[in-house]
């Protein structure tokens, strides 16, 4: 139970550190971030595909 609720109070500690670094970058830059984001998770998944073939 400590430790289900250590593991939640770091999650919330890097959400906040997220949230605080994205109130600091453009609309632009998080866009541009996302976008990356999407792009390398389409890697995997394609990735992912091939090994079920």
């Amino acid at each position: 139970m400590a430790h289900e609720e250590r593991r939640n109070m770091s999650k919330n500690t890097d959400a906040s550190v997220d949230n605080r670094d994205n109130a600091q970058k453009s609309a632009v830059e998080q866009l541009a971030d996302a976008n990356h984001e999407i792009e390398e998770l389409k890697l995997q998944i394609a990735w992912l595909e091939r090994s079920y073939e």
